[in-house]
């Protein structure tokens, strides 16, 4: 019960912060991604057949005007930039956590809450909510502006206002979520670890966006091993290289075991250290 009431107040309490500027500016640079990332997607595809050559980048921007004519195209934009939206949410896990350190908050919190997996249980919660808010009014600005496109393209869309197209949506936005909250745990105890700001951005940026993709160029193995790919898998829900259950299941293994190390680096180091 003790542990309970701690993760009722650190929610509360953090919901207090999340109406500073940053917070606001981060949530728009998220809805403005997936706005270019449904432009390019829609306006980019390819009339041919699919590509028989490999993809540059990544594997969401390979998409033909016939996948967008089915009932799933209508989500093809939103999770197409899963890549670009799981990079984001790493940022502001990884920068909010180590602002915690750098402005001495945690020693004031801690000495009034010393119950730190309480903090951290209401603190992820807190944010995975306003992350789970943003993607949906994200979701609503893919869906109007890859209409749009798809209209200035010829493209038809009618296949997109079906059961069909209803259910893509749910399980897309499903998806996201999921490959979001990846995201964000990993920005979250990279930051526990580093404690460094700078430091946890260069080490977590280099590897999740050119190193991994470099490797992938090379190993296609890499797809359903490194991080950064798996969650951004489950994001697109399976890709050619990764099934959707390899990824969730790879997915969860990172999650559980990068929860586990961070609640053993925030319990058992000082703050101050």
């Amino acid at each position: 019960m003790n542990l309970v009431l701690a993760v009722r107040r650190s929610f509360r309490a953090e919901l207090i912060k999340l109406w500073r500027p940053s917070t606001v500016v981060g949530m728009g640079l998220l809805g403005a991604l997936t706005v270019l990332s449904t432009v390019l997607i829609v306006s980019l595809a390819d009339p041919a057949r699919p590509r028989t050559r490999p993809v540059e980048g990544p594997a969401g921007f390979a998409v033909t005007t016939d996948q967008l004519a089915t009932a799933t195209g209508i989500a093809r934009g939103f999770t197409g930039g899963s890549t670009f939206t799981g990079l984001l949410i790493f940022l502001v896990f990884a920068i909010t956590i180590t602002l915690e350190y750098s402005q001495g908050t945690l020693r004031t919190v801690f000495l009034r809450e010393p119950r730190r997996l309480g903090w951290l249980a209401g603190r992820l919660a807190v944010m995975l909510t306003l992350v789970a808010v943003a993607l949906a009014a994200a979701l609503a600005l893919s869906v109007g502006v890859a209409y749009a496109v798809a209209r200035i393209r010829g493209i038809d869309t009618g296949a997109w206002w079906s059961a069909d197209g209803a259910a893509a949506l749910g399980s897309g936005y499903g998806n996201v979520l999921l490959a979001s909250t990846f995201f964000g745990v990993a920005g979250t105890v990279l930051g526990l670890v580093l404690r460094s700001t700078a430091l946890t951005l260069a080490v977590g940026v280099a590897w999740l966006f050119p190193l991994e993709h470099i490797v992938q160029g090379s190993w296609r193995g890499a797809t359903h091993v490194f991080p950064g790919l798996v969650f951004d898998a489950v994001g697109q829900g399976g890709i050619a290289d990764a099934s959707y259950g390899t990824a969730l299941t790879v997915s969860l293994a990172y999650a559980l075991g990068a929860a586990a190390l961070g609640a053993v680096t925030l319990t058992r180091r000082d703050v101050t250290a």
